[in-house]
């Protein structure tokens, strides 16, 4: 052989060698588009918080804001030009802190195709309009996906033709969008209200919100609580620790003092920018109560400046330590007309640790009480109708009531919280209080009145209650519109978590 034709060999095996290169790769790429799009469609899919309605699970475009007044750092709704510290309530200009794109998500697409959605899922649906622009008059609106004909009932429409017809618009073409109504097989066309013209350009929207109406349920909105036929709808746990909104934190002191945090109405306080401190006379029994001056109120910095409804669904966290063994440490709730006391004791037998609504003892144990020279922490929770006790993050007094709906058809209209020593010197420090979200009674459905939430029928609301489009105004979502639930936050990267 030649060295012409060995070279022409060689020539030839690493032309093969190169084109099954190439053509391996184009393969595994064309193999990976694909299985990345069938895992959009079917499994796992990204989306973009682009609002503030769901925070503070949560965060759409935002700006991250340092207060200067206290040093609390906040996020806040990224088109407000002022903003109310809430921590302090220092008035801060915005326009000069840098836009932050919202929160991006993964969302589990099938998870609904194994099993029914549940109370309190953060979960992404097809919103029941459809966004209508006519492309031969340019008249754009939003039109219900509810059936006419039935009220309750919802029009569906063929996926796939009305991704074609959407793409089809896009570029002009005339369409003729048909939806059919589950219930009663009813035909109808999506026209523009305007000119009448099928030639329309038809976007359905995503949305998120939280779940919290099933099928077949009654629904009200009262008083900033959740009743499900006619009982109140306590939040589990997990759920409850991401809905909890901090309104002060004693380690961050103001500068400039914009608003009373503390009430003292007698000598035996000396009130420092971080801690309380409570001291009795030698040899005197007293109780004194220092209270917490500001309305507890649904005020959001994602909204706008205005606080609205009195809340009273608080929780309240501090560090104590006392000097005495004869009394013990109270806090008091004050809601209207009822009072909550809770009440540990400084030592064993003397006092005992008990819970009281109105000076009635509800609970009581003898066994559970703080002793001098220590450190505890204690949190006292009241939401949702439950009270909660923790004592170093145990939980020692737990009490549920039951509230009669037909005398909470307004805000509640005062509130009140304080907390003190009986007998007993105490130091009180890194005090922090927090409130429930708020469910306004803004819209038509669910608020004013019950509203009745018909079979294979969700009703959604967003977390930020006072700033959300959700089914107060909408009524509800159809089980056919669930894209999927979503389970975690993928970026930014500070801000990775699971959904609760």
């Amino acid at each position: 052989m030649s060295k012409a034709d060995q070279q022409d060999i060689n020539k030839k095996k690493k032309d093969k060698k190169k084109k099954g290169f190439f053509r391996e790769n184009i393969e595994s790429i064309i193999i990976a588009v694909a299985l990345a799009f069938v895992l959009r469609i079917f499994v796992v899919e990204a989306f973009k918080i682009p609002t503030g309605s769901m925070a503070p699970t949560l965060l759409g475009q935002h700006k991250s804001v340092k207060c200067p007044n206290c040093a609390w750092k906040f996020k806040t709704n990224y088109s407000l030009n002022h903003v109310k510290c809430s921590n302090c309530f220092y008035k801060i200009r915005i326009s000069d802190y840098r836009r932050r794109g919202g929160n991006r998500i993964l969302v589990n697409k099938f998870i609904y195709d194994f099993g029914k959605p549940a109370r309190w899922d953060v979960a992404v649906f097809k919103y029941p309009f459809n966004e209508v622009t006519c492309m031969s008059c340019g008249f754009s609106l939003s039109q219900s996906m509810l059936c006419e004909k039935c009220t309750n009932a919802v029009k569906k429409e063929n996926y796939f033709k009305a991704k074609v017809n959407s793409i089809k618009g896009s570029f002009g073409v005339g369409q003729y969008h048909k939806v059919v109504c589950e219930s009663c097989d009813e035909v109808d066309a999506i026209l523009c209200n305007s000119c009448g013209s099928a030639n329309v350009h038809v976007v359905r929207k995503n949305y998120i919100k939280r779940l919290i109406g099933l099928p077949d349920e009654k629904l009200q909105v009262v008083n900033g609580d959740i009743y499900i036929n006619d009982k109140i709808e306590r939040k589990p746990e997990k759920v409850q620790e991401t809905l909890w909104v901090q309104v002060f934190n004693s380690n961050y002191p103001a500068k400039k003092d914009i608003v009373q945090n503390w009430e003292v109405k007698d000598e035996f306080w000396d009130v420092s920018a971080t801690q309380l401190q409570l001291q009795f006379p030698e040899g005197t029994e007293q109780k004194s109560y220092i209270s917490f001056k500001r309305k507890i109120t649904d005020y959001n910095v994602y909204n706008n400046e205005v606080p609205d409804a009195i809340n009273s669904d608080i929780m309240i966290k501090f560090d104590v330590s006392v000097s005495g063994d004869n009394g013990g440490i109270s806090i008091i709730l004050q809601e209207n007309e009822k009072e909550i006391e809770a009440f540990v004791g400084t030592a064993a037998g003397k006092k005992k640790t008990s819970l009281k609504i109105s000076g009635s003892i509800v609970k009581s144990d003898a066994e559970v009480f703080i002793e001098p020279g220590k450190e505890y922490n204690i949190r006292f929770t009241n939401v949702d109708n439950k009270i909660i006790m923790k004592l170093n993050d145990s939980v020692v007094l737990s009490h549920t009531y039951d509230t009669d709906l037909s005398s909470l058809k307004d805000y509640t209209k005062f509130s009140e919280l304080k907390f003190g020593g009986e007998n007993t010197d105490a130091l009180f420090k890194n005090i922090s209080i927090f409130r429930d979200v708020y469910y306004t009674d803004a819209g038509e459905w669910g608020t004013l009145k019950a509203v009745e939430i018909g079979n294979k029928e969700y009703f959604f609301l967003g977390d930020n209650s006072r700033n959300s489009n959700d089914s107060r105004f909408w009524k509800i979502v159809p089980e056919s519109n669930m894209v999927g639930k979503a389970f975690m936050v993928f970026w930014p990267p500070s801000t990775i978590k699971y959904v609760r």
